[in-house]
């Protein structure tokens, strides 16, 4: 193992130690449910088995469901990124091997996992879709986030669109959660999301997980998926029959 590889995996661990760190200080604060490195076995755990044991979505006994990735910019981007990667990896594979073996290896390993890490989370949000159960909504986006309410929590439900500043860049909202299927990092970076639609403003914050179950406050819900309309529709009449029982 030559230097630079030597210096390169210190930075790796290092890196890797302040992550940990970090989430045992969150667990310590009472901000996350459960040991991280428990965590973090199962999250990885679930991943592997969605990339290889569940492509078929298994229907469950819901009232309401609603798809986060149908006609999402999410499916394209996994495309984009599989073929990415299964094309980066032969190459810099080919060319590793000429160079330096010891690497290749390494490289193509890392490449592999993400492979699988990529059909996994696809797989995950696919199967996770939006849940209505009595007066109980469930949001959760594969092992990314997820939040759950009650009718009851809920203000008012109104049309929005993504707002922008003064130099065309993409606003980003605080205390928010985003029902949509598109990684929101990749939002971030790139300002690339997909179109939002309604959204949800409640009575009071609402806790919700982030990964590894941090758990955050937010005001609202942003919806992005394709059926939003329905979905409002349905949580609208809910309102109005909780109303009625109330009164």
């Amino acid at each position: 193992m030559d230097k630079q590889m030597v210096v390169s995996a210190i930075v790796l661990f290092i890196l890797l130690d302040l992550f940990i760190f970090y989430l045992f200080v969150k667990y310590k604060q009472g901000k996350l449910d459960r040991n991280p490195f428990i965590s973090i076995v199962v999250k990885e755990t679930k991943i592997m088995y969605y990339a290889f044991f569940r492509w078929k979505r298994k229907k469950e006994p819901v009232e309401l469901s609603f798809s986060l990735v149908k006609n999402s910019s999410y499916f394209w981007l996994f495309v984009a990124l599989m073929h990415e990667q299964v094309i980066e990896m032969v190459f810099l594979h080919i060319y590793l091997k000429k160079v330096d073996p010891s690497y290749a290896y390494i490289i193509t390993g890392l490449h592999i996992y993400s492979i699988f890490y990529i059909m996994g989370d696809y797989n995950w949000v696919r199967n996770t879709p939006i849940r209505v159960k009595d007066d109980r909504i469930e949001i959760k986006i594969g092992a990314r986030r997820e939040i759950s309410f009650n009718i009851s929590d809920i203000k008012q439900i109104q049309r929005a669109k993504l707002k922008y500043n003064n130099s065309e860049g993409l606003v980003h909202e605080k205390g928010v959660f985003h029902a949509t299927a598109f990684p929101r990092v990749l939002t971030r970076i790139f300002g690339i999301s997909d179109e939002l639609k309604h959204e949800i403003i409640f009575h009071h914050p609402i806790h919700y997980k982030g990964y590894f179950g941090l758990k955050k406050q937010v005001d609202k819900a942003l919806i992005y998926i394709e059926d939003s309309q329905h979905f409002v529709s349905s949580l609208e009449k809910k309102m109005t029959s909780y109303e009625v029982v109330e009164c």
